[in-house]
């Protein structure tokens, strides 16, 4: 079993017997099966694994990961990265821009006390991080944020931020090299949207097309006379293309520890470790309950959630405070009182709506795990 050594006061203990609905529930077994799986797949290939945080939140869990053999945590936002190395760890990288004055300052004070990385796609916001860097004697590493969605014209991929794949990185990377105080590191792209496509071929031809780009652009770079470090690309719908391409060094897979029904329906072998438990709190009509677990406790960006081992009982909609689930056996006994477990259909839109998980294993609760970052 995996263990995390983090002693951060965010644990406390459950009642066994009673808890209040909705809350958020972590199959700590399933979670421990995920994470493991995820460690034997990396174990041996040249690429690693960088799980991002931004879905769980919590440093008590990226222990875990590292533990079972990654080589750091990527986070989404300047208050992750904060947490996470306010928890113990020392690699972290930020796989996104930092504009804001006051979160490159403690950027740069982060990067005393840990290996700080951070995406950038602009010479002027790599001035920003390097004088902040000077100031505070710190030095921070910079990949280059490269676009492999829209401008590529790749469908399905995600058209964010960065650079378009080319000759405009290499250029920027030269620069960085010459600020004081930051550290080239390499390029950063993501190719691992592709929501349109759950078979897996064509998602492997998608993503393989992207990261021809993205080594490409590599190969710009490093003919310009920098060293590239890292290629860090990937995420959960992707890995196990990401990680067996030629040039890649990282993966950026992060909910696979979770899972949900969206990522569930691509058939990727990980297991719905989280789920939000609710009670029936109304039987208003035949064939009809009502929930305590409306849109504050779930989200439904990417559809609605499902009813756990109740394939009968379907969801039909949320409200702020309420769950509508139509039941089609006409033979269900339906108790007012009783608890469903839902499955989110985007898990990382519903974490961040709990103050904390119930940890539970083998069916009985273990202790109650707070969402550190929640919030940030």
């Amino acid at each position: 079993m995996l263990r995390s050594n983090v002693k951060a006061g965010e644990i406390g203990p459950v009642n066994a017997t009673k808890y209040d609905t909705p809350a958020l529930m972590l199959d700590m077994d399933a979670l421990e099966r995920n994470i493991g799986r995820m460690a034997d797949y990396f174990r041996g290939k040249k690429a690693k694994l960088r799980p991002h945080v931004k879905g769980h939140k919590s440093p008590f869990i990226a222990q875990m990961q590292i533990i079972a053999g990654a080589a750091g945590v990527t986070c989404a936002t300047m208050k992750e990265a904060e947490v996470m190395v306010q928890s113990g760890i020392n690699d972290v990288f930020i796989a996104n821009e930092i504009l804001d004055e006051e979160k490159i300052q403690m950027l740069a004070k982060l990067a005393r006390y840990s290996s700080i990385k951070v995406a950038v796609d602009s010479e002027r916001n790599a001035k920003q991080i390097s004088n902040a860097a000077s100031r505070r004697m710190s030095k921070i590493g910079i990949l280059i944020d490269v676009n492999l969605g829209g401008q590529t014209g790749f469908e399905g991929i995600l058209d964010r931020c960065g650079l378009p794949p080319g000759p405009s990185v290499a250029t920027l990377a030269n620069e960085v090299s010459r600020m004081k105080n930051l550290e080239f590191k390499g390029l950063m792209g993501y190719e691992g949207g592709l929501r349109k496509f759950p078979e897996y071929e064509r998602r492997k031809a998608a993503c393989e097309r992207a990261l021809t780009l993205l080594i490409e652009t590599r190969d710009l770079v490093s003919d310009s006379g920098l060293s590239v470090d890292t290629v860090s690309c990937g995420g959960t719908r992707s890995y196990n293309i990401a990680g067996e391409f030629p040039g890649v060094t990282e993966v950026q897979a992060g909910s696979y520890v979770f899972m949900d029904e969206t990522y569930r329906r691509f058939g990727l072998g990980f297991e719905i470790a989280s789920t939000v438990s609710a009670s029936v709190i109304s039987n208003p009509k035949a064939h009809k309950v009502i929930t305590d677990a409306g849109l504050k406790a779930i989200s439904m960006d990417q559809g609605l959630p499902l009813v756990k081992d109740k394939p009968e009982w379907e969801v039909t909609d949320l409200n702020a405070e309420h769950g509508h689930i139509i039941v089609k056996r006409v033979d269900e006994v339906i108790d007012v009182g009783q608890t469903v477990e839902l499955v989110p259909t985007h898990i990382d839109t519903t974490v961040c709506l709990h103050d904390s998980y119930l940890l539970v294993r083998d069916g009985k609760f273990e202790m109650r795990l707070g969402v550190a970052a929640r919030g940030y």
